[in-house]
């Protein structure tokens, strides 16, 4: 049996599904990649056990137009910026995709939650966000939200789901969860080599 390596331009129906998922965070999205030229790429692998979703990376122009070359002669499994995988036709974004959103300020303040040193350590081994690691939280904040989670340096340490709605988090405990960690940086060093 042959191995499925696939490495292709999106098509028509992952860039409606990427579309879509992205004018979720922001509408700046759509505009951002009309005036620059990037591309989205989706690779499609069986030999890779983890990645059981087709992965997504943004190339810009100019690299998209040497892979384009180099596709049509050698294997290639990646290229570019990781930025998300696709999962029941929504874009599961990553970090490295957050980190290119807020680096191109399309990253809205909505969904950036920032915490504390003592946060920051719990969540970098994996744990969720508790009340008593809040420094800030968006007042627009809706439970099930995509939080950004950043460290006091403004730096994006990693995603979380909001498991509470910001009217509600007054009234909660300091031990009290209020997102649940995705996926953080810290999971590089935790995973299995």
């Amino acid at each position: 049996m042959r191995d499925l390596n696939i490495f292709r331009l999106i098509n028509k129906i992952e860039k409606s599904m990427i579309n879509d998922s992205l004018l979720k965070f922001t509408s700046e999205f759509v505009s951002f990649f009309r005036k620059n030229d990037y591309k989205f790429y989706v690779s499609i692998s069986d030999k890779q056990a983890e990645n059981k979703f087709p992965l997504i990376y943004l190339v810009s122009y100019v690299i998209s137009k040497i892979l384009e070359e180099r596709l049509k002669n050698e294997n290639i499994h990646s290229a570019g910026i990781y930025f998300g995988f696709i999962k029941k036709g929504v874009l599961h974004i990553s970090l490295e995709g957050a980190e290119f959103m807020r680096n191109h300020q399309i990253l809205p303040n909505s969904i950036k939650i920032t915490i504390n040193v003592k946060g920051e350590k719990s969540v970098l081994y994996g744990n969720d966000v508790v009340k008593s690691f809040t420094i800030s939280i968006p007042p627009e904040l809706k439970r099930n939200d995509l939080l950004a989670v950043l460290n006091q340096k403004n730096e994006i340490i990693a995603l979380a789901r909001a498991e509470i709605d910001y009217s509600s988090f007054d009234n909660l405990k300091l031990n009290q969860k209020i997102a649940r960690n995705l996926v953080d940086k810290g999971y590089y060093l935790r995973k299995k080599q």
